[in-house]
This record gives structure tokens, sequence and C-alpha cells, in this order.
């Protein structure tokens, strides 16, 4: 097991050569993240000369590559399991909350708009393919998949359902026309793609507690520095221009 984790690494370090070590923080961040954290990254190396390397994908791939013993210094995850897992496992500091995001329903097909509710959407005739994240890995999957569940309308949208490995994905397949609908985090409907169409609150959905823990195989120091900085006025002002709370 020690070997598969070394040998893990080591084609990890080769695979991420240049970019991940001439880099002073790299951070592994859940994929609803990745405009938020693009903006905060480059406000941070503006404001403290440091630079940060992003890799962006699911909660659960990230958190198996860490455990597999990927480098990183930081992990934002999309909710609070992961991040508490790595710290019971003894990898990684006690986590803390960053942030809180919203599932929604969103269509690059703006004609869809006209209908109210975004259960009314699902069941209409029209929508044939729902993007939404592996609820059993992405935690704004396993949201929305709730939500379907407790509106009582899973079942029947179930065959509609077309799974991405990432909220990230899920979007893309609507962003794409691969979906007409598809579940996506709040941010996302918030950049300059998602005001292309138009999206749903979904009421039954709750909030996403999203959590980060720094990794103590990793800068410590340099990663706990950048989730004091999330903490500051200035960055707090870009987390909540996407939607988080």
């Amino acid at each position: 097991m020690m070997m598969k984790k070394i040998l893990f690494a080591f084609c990890w370090l080769c695979f991420m050569a240049g970019p991940a070590y001439s880099a002073d923080l790299s951070v592994a961040c859940a994929a609803n993240f990745t405009g938020t954290m693009k903006e905060l990254a480059a406000l941070y190396e503006e404001e403290t000369g440091r630079s940060v390397q992003c890799s962006f994908g699911s909660t659960g791939m990230l958190y198996g590559q860490i455990t597999k013993g990927a480098p990183y210094d930081l992990f934002l995850a999309a909710d609070e399991k992961r991040p508490a897992m790595l710290f019971e496992q003894g990898l990684a500091e006690s986590p803390s909350t960053y942030a809180k995001g919203e599932v929604v329903l969103w269509s690059k097909n703006k004609n869809l708009g006209a209908i109210p509710t975004w259960d009314e959407v699902l069941c209409c005739m029209d929508v044939k393919r729902v993007g939404i994240a592996n609820p059993k890995t992405a935690p704004y999957g396993k949201r929305a998949a709730e939500a379907m569940a407790t509106a009582h309308i899973y079942t029947k949208t179930e065959p509609k359902l077309a799974f991405g490995k990432s909220v990230g994905a899920a979007f893309q397949y609507a962003y794409s026309g691969a979906a007409d609908v598809s579940f996506a985090a709040l941010s996302q409907a918030l950049t300059s793609k998602g005001a292309k169409g138009v999206y749903w609150p979904i009421p039954l959905a709750d909030p996403v507690n999203q959590s980060a823990c720094v990794l103590k195989t990793g800068r410590t120091d340099t990663a706990n520095d950048f989730l004091q900085w999330m903490t500051t006025a200035s960055a707090r002002t870009i987390i909540r221009k996407y939607g988080y709370e």
C-alpha cells in the first residue's frame, strides 16, 4: 500500500512538473468554486506576490487523489464530509467552513424561462436531458437528487438524467446543448457563461456547506495564510459576488 502511494506521488510530480512546484501554493479546489477561486488567486497574487496553482475537479475525485499522496497544500472541498475524513485520518489540520453554496437549475434555452418553477421545468415534455453531477461523489449532485426526491419527482426525472463527474461537467452539458437543463451551482449561473441562459432557485435543496483543510504534507504556513486571507473584506466581496455566503 505504501509503495502504491509513493508511486502515485512520483507520477503526480512528473505530471505536474513545472506548474505546481513553481507556484508558492498548490490548491485542490472543488469544480463549483472554479470561477471564484481563479479570481481569488489572482487577487491574492497581486496583494501578496505569492503564486497559486489550482487543480479543479469533483470533491470525491480530489479527495481520492489526496489520500493517494497527491502533493497539494490546501483542499477547498464542496462538502464538509471529505475534509473531516482527512482530519480523522491524520492527513489534514482541523477543517473550517469557507463558503455556503446554493444549487439551482440552469438552461441555455431562455424560452424555458416562461416556466415558473424548477420542478415544472423538469417535468416539461420539451426537457429530455437533465445534467447532474454524480450524487455519489459530488455534493451539488447529492443536494439536487435529494431535492428531486423531496419533491417526489426523482423517479419521473431519472430516465432523463445525464451524470457528470462534477458540477462543472454537469453545467457544461446544458451549456453545450448536450442537455436541455442542468443542476448547477448558483456561482456558475452568475458567471458570464451563466448569464447567457436562465436559472431557477431550488427552495427544497439545502445549502452546501463547503469546508477547507490544510494538508499536513504540504506547505502548511502558506496554506494557512491563504485561508486567513480568504476572511478579508476584499476576498469576501469576491466570494459573495459569486452567490456564496
